[in-house]
């Protein structure tokens, strides 16, 4: 999993979500707050982060102020100010959902895994019907080396929402860190069902076809991918098939 992509997809989505939030809180109507939500959304997160200052200043236990400001810390590559922040929000409010999503996909920027794992575990005892938690909380257990929790996580998640299929997918990859390679197949035989343009999905399936002997398999697999892009499909290609 490229941890650095993963976090980009999540990291706008998580601005969005804080700047939707609606509260009751002096600090929600502060003109100064809602300044610094615009300037994170339009990318100005040093002009952010003035604003943010401001607003703790005036309202230092206002939990969601420090869960905006860790997150144009992050973007300012300030490691530890972006961690002090979010756990700062969350010794405020100890069920603020999002502040835990946010410092999970700290952990999984930092390489933090098992971190990450704990953190999605609180999110989903806030709200066990979360499919996207469960979905990465799997993707923290891969990296942790907790394939078979992974698994189960990807199963949970399908239970809730079944048109989750890139579920399918992770656990074929579960499954090959597992060195079950027999039983990947068979995931990624159910994912190329539904999403038969998918390339990597050929180029892991053939891996695991070489791994158990079908280099025929294997190689029809990798010109599937390469037809589809993907030049690590051609470099396995030129390596392994006559």
């Amino acid at each position: 999993m490229n941890t650095k992509f993963s976090y980009k997809i999540f990291f706008g989505a998580l601005v969005l979500m804080l700047y939707m939030m609606h509260t009751a809180s002096t600090a929600q109507n502060s003109k100064t707050l809602k300044d610094g939500n615009k300037k994170m959304l339009k990318h100005d997160y040093r002009g952010a982060l003035n604003e943010y200052d401001k607003v703790i200043e005036k309202y230092p236990n206002y939990a969601e102020t420090y869960a905006h400001r860790a997150l144009a810390k992050f973007k300012l590559d300030d490691q530890q100010g972006a961690l002090e922040d979010v756990n700062k929000a969350i010794s405020l409010d100890s069920n603020f959902y999002t502040a835990y999503t946010i410092r999970a996909q700290f952990n999984t920027a930092f390489k933090f895994f098992k971190d990450a794992v704990v953190d999605y575990t609180k999110c989903i005892e806030l709200q066990p019907l979360n499919e996207m938690a469960l979905y990465e909380r799997g993707l923290a257990r891969i990296e942790a080396d907790e394939n078979e929790g992974a698994i189960k996580d990807f199963e949970a998640a399908m239970k809730i929402k079944p048109e989750f299929t890139e579920c399918i997918y992770q656990k074929g990859i579960a499954r090959m860190r597992m060195k079950n390679y027999s039983a990947a197949i068979r995931d990624f035989n159910d994912y190329i069902k539904i999403k038969p343009n998918m390339a990597m999905a050929y180029l892991k399936r053939g891996i695991c076809y070489d791994k158990t002997g079908q280099n025929y398999k294997a190689c029809k697999d990798w010109l599937r991918a390469s037809m589809r892009g993907l030049m690590e499909a051609d470099a396995l290609m030129k390596m392994k098939c006559k």
